[in-house]
């Protein structure tokens, strides 16, 4: 049993380097990056009527937003989506499915509506395409056909989706041709559009470029850190769909070969033209506002696009981003940063008080760089130390024992001098690093998280109860922002 959990402990550390190795390699490189205009020299500091130029100047309808939908999502996807998409993009909004739909005055693409019947029918990753037809036509509700299973549905919407990939790409290009930019996202995508157009503005659409993030293997959800959109200039677009005839044909029997729609699209673009991808992190990421880790790293840093971003989040954007450009499209603005959703989304929060049933992801996968190791700890007591250790090295009966709690995690948190926030499980929960299993988490990066209602789960044969308690220091990172300010541009580094 012991080494079985050495092994967990290996796996957790070697995950943990690779996600690190990944956050450090995956810059773009020439991203702006923002700081207070007394740290810039003089050449760089803004007058009070400020130009922004870019090289490369980008209009809001020379870039097309392509996001896709399923039909058992698209009801409650589609209509906030719409409601909280500003009037003048909605010609060059496209919505992709795998059925073809019509909510309102929106036209919803059917994308697989182009193989053949056969190709259909010995394919067992487009069963639920078959089904979805069956309901259209016999108008039995979509609802009807998910699987009960939230993990089963998921991989079943991952399997359609690599037969989509290619085909919502061709018709993005099909609908609104000779376009400078397409991107492509989800329904739960959210595009800061102004700051998409002043940083595409940095690169020349006349050449092929293909911004993504790769997965990261190893890890629980390997999207979850640099998300799922994607975007493709006019010239590699063209490339695939003008110069070349007929290119997805011979694409259909070698998409089972790849495991995510991902692999489909890059083994597409190396092929096909050549084209590997630029690493855009963390402009384009899979956080969104109540997951983002605030601090060092993120803080000025721009954002461009964020995936699984939640309704009632994707509003709050949809204000912010209101407050910022509305009026004043056409002139240049202070970008949106990470710093201002920290103080859109956090600073406004009771975060003094320890809050139950929550989780504010000091323990989770992609937190791993941030969470604080526990030799860094000034631990001043038994129950400190037994926390912050590897709960392996101790029997359970030594664990039942133990003086660990809540408020010795908390305290152990305001002695080290880099944490910002703690988190307590009553289960030990592994921190995906070194640490191994411990029911205190810190974190040296500030997150809001999560409600998490408490859990059973079943260890080495015993039942438990998981519960989650999370508390911050605000005021500690108060002082971080203030020193912080994110203010005028500095030239490309």
């Amino acid at each position: 049993m012991h080494s079985a959990r050495s092994g967990r402990l290996r796996l957790a550390t070697k995950l943990a380097a690779l996600a690190a190795a990944i956050y450090g390699f995956i810059w773009v490189s020439g991203f702006p990056r923002y700081y207070d205009e007394d740290e810039l020299p003089p050449t760089q500091q803004r007058g009070d009527d400020p130009v922004q130029t870019t090289p490369f100047p980008v209009e809001f309808d020379h870039v097309v937003v392509s996001l896709k939908t399923s039909a058992t999502n698209a009801y409650k996807e589609v209509p906030p989506l719409l409601v909280l998409t500003k009037q003048m993009y909605y010609d060059s909004l496209l919505l992709m499915s795998d059925l073809r739909m019509d909510i309102g005055a929106f036209h919803i693409e059917d994308v697989l509506d182009r193989y053949k019947k056969d190709f259909v029918d010995n394919t067992p990753e487009l069963e639920r395409y078959k089904h979805l037809d069956y309901c259209n036509r016999a108008k039995i509700p979509f609802d009807t056909i998910k699987d009960g299973d939230p993990q089963k549905e998921k991989e079943i919407q991952e399997g359609m989706d690599r037969y989509m990939i290619l085909r919502i790409v061709q018709r993005a290009w099909e609908l609104r041709p000779e376009r400078l930019w397409y991107v492509f996202g989800d329904a739960q995508t959210y595009i800061a559009r102004a700051n998409l157009q002043t940083w595409l503005g940095q690169f020349d659409h006349s050449k092929p470029y293909f911004f993504a993030n790769p997965p990261i293997a190893g890890l629980p959800d390997p999207f979850a850190v640099g998300g799922h959109t994607f975007i493709l200039s006019a010239t590699a677009m063209r490339a695939l769909f003008v110069e070349q005839e007929k290119v997805l044909d011979h694409w259909n029997d070698r998409i089972s070969k790849s495991s995510t729609a991902y692999d489909v699209l890059t083994d597409f673009l190396s092929t096909e033209i050549s084209l590997e991808v630029n690493q855009t992190w963390p402009a384009i990421s899979g956080f969104n506002p109540l997951t983002a880790p605030y601090g060092n790293g993120f803080w000025c840093e721009v954002i461009v696009a964020m995936d699984n971003v939640p309704p009632e989040s994707l509003s709050e954007l949809w204000r912010l981003d209101t407050d910022h450009f509305e009026g004043r499209l056409g002139s240049v603005q202070d970008p949106v940063t990470f710093a201002d959703l920290w103080r859109r989304f956090m600073q406004g929060e009771d975060l003094d008080t320890p809050r139950p049933n929550w989780d504010n992801l000091s323990s989770d996968p992609d937190n791993a760089q941030f969470n604080i190791l526990s030799e860094t700890v000034n631990t001043r007591s038994h129950a400190k130390e037994h926390m912050l250790n590897n709960h392996h090295h101790h029997t359970r009966d030594e664990e039942d024992q133990s003086v660990d709690t809540w408020e010795a995690c908390q305290e152990a948190c305001n002695a080290n001098d880099l944490c910002v926030q703690w988190s307590y499980s009553t289960v030990p929960t592994s921190n995906y690093n070194s640490n191994g299993d411990t029911r205190c988490h810190l974190s040296r990066n500030m997150r809001m998280g999560r409600h998490t209602p408490p859990s059973n789960t079943v260890i080495e044969g015993q039942p438990y109860e998981t519960r989650w308690k999370s508390g911050w220091r605000k005021e500690k990172f108060e002082q971080f922002a203030q020193h912080h300010r994110c203010k005028g541009q500095q030239d490309k580094m």
